[in-house]
């Protein structure tokens, strides 16, 4: 199944099973995008946890355009204070004792940590005992984000029935394609549901920047995009005019572009030797357009299948181009997964994780995603994974031949 932006258990690392992990309503999904338009441009966050000692050491970290920011405070008497700058709120995280975004979680290892919206205003979080369970008062960014979750709560409810039945089941079944299929078709439905509860919240809140974060995430369900644009041009002028507004423009533009028949929209990114790679050079040639990461389980997974057909086809005009959603932190993960899992063609990233330029010209949401070129450069299909990629070449080069033969 399809993966997401990782957060702090795939930090440990460790992979999610079951069939209700494509996209939920995580926040972290947007780790890197604003959520409210502000005048004002300093942030001050004052916390109090009784529990913590003096000396204890909090880290916040949050992505900052391409850049990932890290601060850190010293308890004193259980209190803590951040301040600093931010032209628009970015969802960030804190931790305890460690950022694990530099040192990894050990097998088993847990943490202490919370994830909020950090806002050009100043506000307080406070707990009696631990971080997970700090509450926030004078955030207005927080505040709705806590009304949009809990208008998701009960499809967040259908999504974890979902996954334990189908968890519940013996693997044969699990494995069986028509039980599968059913489970995906029920989870499919849960997502368009949180997509339109995301759509109809930023209906009712024209003014608000949160609102984008919201019409973002329903980007990623193509039958509510005639909709979606239709929201966004109720949207005053100034929120229009923003980085993330423009990034949803960016996202419907992409799923009218890439559809199966469409030619594949053109992008350059660097290969891990400096070389700057067209998917346009690749003309000629049927090509796997396969984005990944080394971060994701289901990628990783799914790599075999993709070295297999590569390795059975690539003498007869087939050949992939990989695009890793690493983060700009992750480039020698990316250059070691490369290497172990002997993926043998051609890699580029912009190492922007889920801000990918490519990523976002083809309005991928969740990970591994596929695109089949043919030699003009047109989409002929897309997600093709294990046996589905194996039948669609075998198709394409029944009776071919070896290039140069």
């Amino acid at each position: 199944m399809k993966d997401r932006l990782p957060d702090i258990q795939d930090i440990a690392p460790s992979v999610r099973s079951g069939i209700a992990i494509i996209l939920k309503q995580s926040l972290a999904v947007l780790l890197f995008i604003p959520s409210m338009l502000m005048a004002q441009n300093s942030f001050k966050v004052e916390g109090k946890v009784d529990a913590l000692k003096t000396g204890d050491k909090i880290f916040l970290v949050y992505q900052l355009d391409d850049k990932q920011i890290t601060d850190s405070a010293i308890v004193q008497d259980g209190r803590f204070v951040f301040t600093g700058k931010l032209e628009y709120p970015v969802y960030s995280s804190i931790f305890l004792h460690k950022n694990p975004y530099v040192y990894k979680l050990a097998k088993g290892e847990t943490m202490d940590f919370f994830r909020f919206y950090l806002e050009p205003a100043a506000f307080t979080v406070a707990a009696p005992d631990s971080l997970k369970h700090l509450e926030i008062k004078g955030s207005v960014t927080n505040d709705l984000n806590k009304e949009v979750l809990a208008l998701l709560k009960p499809n967040d409810d259908g999504f974890t029935a979902l996954n334990k039945e189908f968890s519940a089941l013996p693997e044969a079944q699990q494995k069986d394609k028509q039980v599968y299929a059913s489970f995906e078709a029920r989870e499919k439905l849960l997502l368009k549901e949180s997509y339109q509860i995301r759509l109809d919240f930023a209906k009712k809140h024209l003014d608000a920047y949160f609102s984008l974060v919201n019409l973002s995430y329903a980007t990623a369900e193509a039958d509510l995009n005639g909709d979606i644009e239709a929201t966004f041009n109720r949207l005053s002028p100034a929120l229009k005019k923003t980085p993330l507004a423009k990034d949803i423009l960016v996202r419907l533009a992409a799923v009218r572009n890439t559809q199966i028949g469409k030619m594949a929209p053109d992008f350059q990114q660097t290969a891990p030797d400096g070389k700057k790679v067209k998917l346009s050079d690749f003309r000629s040639q049927y090509v796997l357009l396969d984005f990944w990461a080394s971060w994701c389980g289901p990628c990783r997974e799914e790599n075999p299948n993709v070295v297999a057909a590569y390795k059975q086809y690539k003498d007869k005009g087939f050949t992939v181009l990989g695009v890793s959603l690493d983060g700009p932190s992750q480039r020698e993960a990316w250059l070691k997964a490369i290497e172990k899992d002997q993926l043998d063609w051609t890699q580029v990233s912009d190492l922007k994780g889920w801000n990918n330029t490519a990523a976002k010209i083809y309005n991928i949401r969740a990970i591994p995603a596929n695109f089949l070129l043919d030699p003009g450069g047109k989409i002929i299909a897309r997600d093709l994974r294990g046996k589905a990629l194996e039948e669609k070449l075998a198709e394409i080069f029944k009776g071919a031949v070896a290039v140069g033969e």
